[in-house]
């Protein structure tokens, strides 16, 4: 699937996916915390081997303004039919961007995430921490009126 942000104004996005069956999706979005929420997912899923979060879902079909996280499932002990990945992500995605913004430290960040799952420990930090650097440099030097362009899953 291929994944477009493209900066409309200072405070506005559009979100275009052309997934690999050739459908395409889009909607604007608020820039602010949207882009920030979504570049996270980007790196949380790629560096936990989630196939079935937020984006691997919106690859298979899923429309992007249908992946909606009920509070009532985020504190569920079983997540929705088929949305145990995404729960997991959205689970990590909101610490890790108080992290990236300097707000929570890693081992807070660790402590929570232990709850969670095992695949994360202070590696998959830096992993994260590398690929937002790289993914937030790309939207920086992206014009406005022109894509940043990615492909997922995300490589390398």
């Amino acid at each position: 699937m291929r994944i477009a942000f493209t900066p409309l104004t200072p405070d506005r996005h559009r979100l275009t996916v052309r997934r690999d069956d050739g459908t395409v999706d889009s909607v604007e979005l608020e820039t602010r915390s949207l882009l920030l929420h979504d570049l996270v997912h980007l790196a949380v899923e790629t560096e936990a081997g989630l196939d079935a979060g937020f984006w691997g879902l919106v690859a298979s079909g899923a429309p992007l303004d249908g992946l909606r996280i009920e509070a009532d499932a985020m504190n569920a002990e079983e997540p929705p039919p088929g949305r145990a990945q995404l729960v997991l992500a959205e689970r990590l995605v909101g610490p890790m961007q108080a992290v990236w913004m300097g707000r929570l430290p890693d081992a807070r960040y660790l402590e929570l995430a232990a709850g969670a799952t095992d695949r994360v420990d202070a590696t998959f930090v830096g992993r994260v921490r590398a690929r937002l650097r790289s993914l937030h440099g790309h939207w920086k030097a992206t014009r406005h009126g022109t894509a940043m362009e990615i492909r997922w899953p995300l490589s390398g």
